[in-house]
């Protein structure tokens, strides 16, 4: 970009006048103008998106623009000095996630800036890794709707059905007892959309009652001079999928969405994920930022899962189940997938289990204390290449059988008959 080198000075009147920008103390347009005269060199433009770059760096975000490499370094290196070590790593995990961005979306090896950050990193034991398989990761494998089927045991009309779900819903909660596959189903669902598996655009995070609005959204933690304001997770995916110039997919992924205290959790911004509510026309107020606006971008979708077979939880919010749409997923054992899955081992025992299986879950489905959010799933006893008996028994003693005890705690005689029943399939 430059036409010559910018002397030390020079640099530091860019630098400066990116901090009075920042602080609000000149406008954009009248910084650039500034150093569109005084310096020159580089046109408004350029100006302009050095400012983005400044910006982004004091807030430790990817800013997704071409660099001059000259000025990023100088950019770190005053920062680093003038407001200590903190702010230095928010800067190289800026500049990290740029560089990562231009080889993700162009293929650009930035190896100069790259070692640039590599050196400050390391003289000022910064624990960041910049090693090149981080940085330069492998391209995406592509994934398609076939490749879902393929995995996962549903039919294709079940499929298109759940992606009409949340394509529209943007929030839908995969529920369904311990063993239908949810979570396995759900980060090939959000894959299978996107079109590749790209983890960067697919995040899962599991609730439970500890976790708070500070977790998801921002609240003060403590670090080394007292309190900082730090971004959620929740936050920060939003950012993410904001910045994406492309508006491509995000899918947000919650285990364990019923253990968590939503309206603790999500705060004032739990009108925002509504699929009407989405977009910067609905920005809300933060609670820790009183001068920031919030909006939940319409390219972020979340997945929740349940466990219906979970007893210890209570009665779902009904604001959660106004804000989402439910899909029941079930045992798959006549799945067309699970039969093929099945022949290919061809295994009698293995048959003989299943068949078991398939009666108890008739029992579970008609007991009037269980039903079907209790029935046992197919996944336990998915991803077999060869069947072992000491597999099989390893799978009915220390998975199938406590479980029972579980469902009838207070019916030992019915446990003890289902023990003899599973334990004999497989002799």
């Amino acid at each position: 970009m430059a036409k010559e080198k910018l002397t030390n000075e020079q640099m530091e009147l860019i630098f400066d006048t990116m901090e009075n920008i920042y602080s609000g103390d000149i406008g954009l347009q009248e910084g650039v103008d500034k150093l569109t005269y005084e310096i020159g060199i580089f046109t408004s433009t350029s100006y302009q998106f050095f400012y983005n770059t400044f910006k982004n760096m004091k807030n430790g975000k990817t800013y997704k623009r071409g660099f001059n490499n000259e000025i990023i370094e100088f950019f770190i290196n005053r920062l680093g000095e003038k407001y200590g070590k903190e702010m230095l790593k928010k800067s190289l995990e800026a500049t990290k996630g740029n560089i990562k961005y231009w080889y993700e979306q162009y293929g650009n090896k930035s190896k100069g800036l790259l070692n640039i950050c590599r050196k400050i990193s390391e003289d000022n034991k910064i624990d960041i890794s910049f090693k090149d398989s981080e940085v330069f990761p492998p391209k995406p494998k592509k994934y398609t709707k076939d490749n879902f089927l393929q995995e996962v045991y549903i039919t294709e009309n079940e499929y298109d059905k759940l992606v009409k779900l949340i394509t529209e819903k943007k929030n839908i909660i995969l529920q369904g007892s311990a063993g239908v596959g949810k979570t396995y189903a759900a980060k090939r669902l959000a894959y299978s959309i996107i079109g590749e598996i790209d983890k960067a655009r697919v995040k899962m995070i599991q609730f439970h009652q500890s976790y708070s609005y500070e977790d998801f959204i921002m609240g003060y933690r403590p670090n080394e001079n007292g309190f900082e304001l730090k971004e959620g997770v929740f936050y920060k995916f939003c950012e993410d999928a904001k910045n994406d110039e492309e508006n491509k997919e995000y899918f947000l992924i919650i285990d364990e969405i019923n253990r968590g205290n939503i309206s603790k959790i999500f705060g004032e911004l739990f009108m925002l994920i509504e699929n009407d509510k989405r977009g910067e026309g609905e920005a809300l107020e933060l609670i820790y930022k009183e001068d920031e606006k919030f909006f939940v971008p319409e390219n972020l979708y979340i997945i929740g899962l349940m466990n219906t077979a979970d007893r210890s939880l209570a009665m779902l919010d009904y604001a959660l189940r106004r804000r989402f749409a439910f899909y029941d997923m079930k045992p798959a054992f006549d799945s067309e997938q699970f039969k093929k899955y099945q022949n290919k081992l061809d295994n009698d025992k293995f048959n003989s289990l299943i068949e078991k299986v398939k009666e108890l879950n008739k029992v579970i489905l008609e007991d009037g204390s269980l039903g079907e959010g209790f029935c046992i799933g197919h996944s336990y006893f998915c991803n077999l290449e060869t069947i072992k008996d000491d597999k099989l028994s390893l799978i009915v003693e220390f998975e199938l059988i406590p479980l029972l005890k579980e469902y009838w705690f207070d019916d030992k005689e019915k446990v003890n008959n289902w023990k003899t029943e599973l334990r004999n399939s497989i002799k």
